[in-house]
C-alpha cells in the first residue's frame, strides 16, 4: 500500500506506534525510577513517597490509557494494511483472522491483555500490590514489542537472537527515556521556591539515575549496533536507502542525547553535590532533562516510521527515494476469506514491519 493509495493507514500505523512506544516507556521507567531512585534512599520521607505516588498514578493512568487505545488503532492498522482494504479493519471476520490466524496476531494478543490489565491495576484502588503489578505488566508490555515487527523476521536461532537482542533494546530504552520524566519531576520539585526539603533527594537520586543511565546507555549502544548489523548490513545501504538514512537519523539523536547525558554527570552533577545551595545548578538541570526529553521523543518518531519501511538489507540495489515509503501489505485471499500466507505461516507480512523498527 503507498503512500499515495495508502496515506491513511500509513499516518495511523506511525502513531500508533509512537504512542505506544512513548506510553510504555513512561510507565515502566517511572516505576523503575521510585524502585532504583527513591525506594533505597534514606533521605526519602513518606511524605515524599505519597507525593511521588500520587503523581506516578496519576501519569499511569494516562499512560495505560493510551498504551491500550493506541494498541487498538495500531491492530486495526495492520489489519487494513493485511487486508489491502481500509474496510476491513472494520470487519470483526477478517480482524479475527488477523488476531488468531497469524503470528502477529497471536502476540498482539498478549500485547492487548497486558494492556488492559494494566489499565485495570491503575484505576483499582490504592492497595500495596498495585506497584510490583504495574512494573511487572509494563516490563511484559514492553517485552512483547520485540515479539512482532523486524526483530521476527527470518527463521532459526537467528530469529530468536534477534527478538531477544530487541526485548533487551526497549527494556533499556525504558529504563533510561523512561526515567527521564520522573528525573525532571523531582528537578521541578527542587527547584520550587518550597522545595527546601527535595534538594537533597535530588542530590542522593540523581547520581543513582545516573549509574543506571550508564547500563541503559551501554546496552542501548550494543544492541542498537546489532540491530544496525541485521537490519542495514553495510555502510552502503546506511546512506543509499531511505532506511538506512532515518536509521543513521535516530543513531546521530542517540549521540546527542548521550552528549547531554555526559554533560550532566561530569558537569552538572558536581555542582548539585557541592553548591550549598543549588538552585541555579538544578534550573540548568532541570532544563538539560527537558532537552533530553525532546531528544528522546525524536529518537521514538523516528522508529515509528522506520516501522513502517521494508528494512535496508532486503531493499536490493541500496537506491530509495520518497516513493519507497511503502508497507508491503498482506492481501485477503477473497475467495476463501483469509489472509495469504507465505510459504511458511508464521512469515507473515506484519512480521516484515509494521510495529518495532
Amino acid at each position: 500500500m503507498r503512500l499515495g493509495t495508502g496515506e491513511v493507514v500509513v499516518e495511523l500505523l506511525i502513531l500508533s506506534r509512537l504512542l505506544q512506544f512513548a506510553a510504555a516507556i513512561v510507565i515502566f521507567g517511572c516505576g523503575a525510577f521510585r524502585l532504583y531512585g527513591l525506594a533505597g534512599d534514606a533521605t526519602t520521607s513518606a511524605n515524599a513517597f505519597a507525593t511521588f505516588d500520587a503523581w506516578f498514578w496519576r501519569v499511569a493512568i494516562v499512560c495505560a490509557t493510551v498504551v491500550l487505545f493506541s494498541a487498538l488503532s495500531l491492530m486495526l492498522g495492520v489489519t487494513a494494511n493485511m487486508a489491502g482494504s481500509g474496510a476491513a479493519a472494520l470487519d470483526p471476520d477478517t480482524i479475527g483472522k488477523v488476531l488468531f490466524g497469524t503470528s502477529f496476531g497471536r502476540a498482539w494478543c498478549w500485547h492487548l491483555v497486558f494492556a488492559f490489565l494494566a489499565l485495570g491495576v491503575c484505576i483499582a484502588p490504592g492497595a500495596g500490590w498495585r506497584m510490583p503489578a504495574i512494573l511487572v505488566l509494563t516490563l511484559l508490555l514492553l517485552v512483547s514489542l520485540g515479539w512482532v515487527g523486524h526483530a521476527v523476521e527470518g527463521r532459526g536461532p537467528g530469529r530468536y537472537i534477534h527478538q531477544i537482542n530487541q526485548m533487551v533494546h526497549l527494556l533499556a530504552a525504558g529504563l533510561w527515556l523512561g526515567g527521564l520524566l520522573p528525573l525532571a519531576w523531582l528537578l521541578g520539585r527542587a527547584w520550587s521556591p518550597s522545595g527546601a526539603a527535595w534538594i537533597p533527594v535530588a542530590r542522593d537520586v540523581v547520581p543513582r539515575f545516573s549509574r543506571v543511565g550508564y547500563v541503559a546507555v551501554a546496552l542501548l549502544a550494543a544492541t542498537g549496533a546489532f540491530n544496525t548489523l541485521l537490519l542495514v548490513g553495510t555502510v552502503h545501504a546506511l546512506v543509499g536507502t531511505l532506511y538506512g538514512r532515518l536509521l543513521a537519523l535516530k543513531i546521530l539523536l542517540f549521540l546527542a542525547m548521550v552528549s547531554v547525558a555526559l554533560f550532566n554527570r561530569f558537569r552538572l552533577l558536581p555542582r548539585l553535590r557541592r553548591a550549598p545551595q543549588p538552585s541555579a545548578t538544578i534550573a540548568a538541570l532541570t532544563r538539560s532533562v527537558l532537552c533530553e526529553q525532546g531528544l528522546g521523543l525524536a529518537i521514538l518518531a523516528v522508529v515509528s516510521v522506520l516501522g513502517t519501511l521494508p528494512p535496508a538489507i532486503h531493499t536490493g540495489d541500496h537506491r530509495s527515494d520518497g516513493a519507497n515509503l511503502v508497507i508491503t501489505h498482506h492481501p485477503v485471499d477473497h475467495e476463501r476469506g483469509e489472509p495469504t500466507r507465505h510459504k511458511n505461516p508464521d512469515d507473515e507480512i506484519a512480521e516484515r514491519g509494521e510495529i518495532a523498527g
